[in-house]
């Protein structure tokens, strides 16, 4: 349960990177690249605060991670086409 709920906080996490990349839409790609790593950053230690397993929570900051830009993905694609 606990890498459930921790999944999900970092689900609003990369949503809200998602929003603040939106906004910062002009800046520059390095400052894009720093905000990145602030917000997996966040993440990680929000979801090691949750579970307190460093390796767990690797696992659970990488797989939502890889979830949220395969979501995004599909949905850019999906509006594309409409």
């Amino acid at each position: 349960m606990k890498s459930y709920i921790a999944f999900l906080v970092q689900m609003i996490l990369w949503s809200v990177f998602s929003i603040a990349e939106w906004i910062s839409e002009k800046d520059h790609v390095e400052y894009k690249w720093i905000m990145f790593v602030l917000f997996f950053y966040l993440a990680f230690m929000v979801a090691r605060k949750i579970v307190q397993s460093r390796k767990h929570t690797l696992f659970i900051t990488s797989f939502s991670l890889t979830c949220f830009f395969v979501f995004k993905m599909a949905i850019e694609n999906i509006l594309e086409i409409f």
